[in-house]
């Protein structure tokens, strides 16, 4: 595997138009199980993003928010999409790049998940190989403090996608992450 801990995501829809999106945190847990339940909890302490006041000051009367994003669309095409990715607080970044090939620029499931992504995180931009150099020109000029990734990388998250309606069933699964689609 890619990776042996972290976040991965699991898409259904089956040709009823019954669709799941999961998400799931592996190895990220807080080493606490609740007795008789079998259960780590989850880790989220340590994302920044879900910390806004800063770690150790969360109030102790809110539901703790996550970052992950099981997403279902339903088209008006009568195309059902179940999707969602890992990648920490890259997450956001990668479903709405792949969900803007889809809807935007209606790729094909496996080129939107494959297409090269992009990160801003502070005024650090992290970018895949793959984009048009005149279309970067202007992006590295406004972000001096960048990297360019040698290849894909699952720093960029891991978007699995699974679609079903007029045209039958697909599904893409990211490279990025050891991904697969499986039709049955």
């Amino acid at each position: 595997p890619a990776a042996n801990r972290g976040t991965t995501h699991i898409s259904v829809v089956d040709n009823a138009g019954d669709a799941a999106a999961l998400s799931v945190s592996n190895g990220e847990g807080s080493a606490y199980i609740p007795t008789g339940t079998g259960i780590m909890l989850n880790n989220m302490l340590g994302e920044e993003d879900v910390n806004p006041q800063g770690f150790h000051r969360r109030p102790t009367d809110r539901r703790m928010a996550s970052m992950m994003a099981p997403t279902l669309v339903f088209s008006p095409h009568g195309r059902t999409l179940a999707l969602g990715s890992g990648g920490s607080n890259r997450i956001r970044t990668a479903m709405v790049q792949v969900l803007s090939a889809l809807l935007d620029f209606e790729r094909p499931l496996h080129e939107a998940v494959a297409a090269p992504r992009i990160h801003l995180e502070g005024d650090l931009l992290s970018i895949e190989p793959g984009f048009e150099p005149a279309a970067l020109k202007p992006l590295l000029e406004e972000h001096p403090n960048h990297e360019l990734f040698p290849a894909p990388n699952m720093f960029f998250g891991g978007t699995h996608i699974a679609a079903g309606g007029p045209g039958g069933l697909a599904g893409a699964g990211d490279p990025r992450r050891g991904g697969v689609s499986v039709i049955a």
